[in-house]
């Protein structure tokens, strides 16, 4: 096998690692106080989870680019 599907695969399995905590940390984060207030009357608890999820992940992407403009 080589190399690159070896990392591949390593990646696949750190992605899904990480997407579980990324998963949990929302699901704690949308049970405090400030969230409470923020959240309201919104009934539909899961969307603002996927909201959360994504924004969440698009802020990752972002600090990965930025370090990674700056390191080069």
């Amino acid at each position: 096998m080589s190399k690159t599907k070896e990392f591949n695969m390593l990646a696949d399995k750190a992605t899904k690692e990480a997407m579980d905590a990324i998963y949990n940390i929302c699901d704690w984060t949308l049970t405090g106080d400030d969230a409470d207030q923020l959240l309201g009357s919104t009934t539909d608890i899961n969307e603002a989870h996927s909201y959360m999820m994504k924004l969440v992940i698009s802020n990752l992407s972002q600090l990965i680019k930025e370090k990674n403009i700056n390191n080069e």
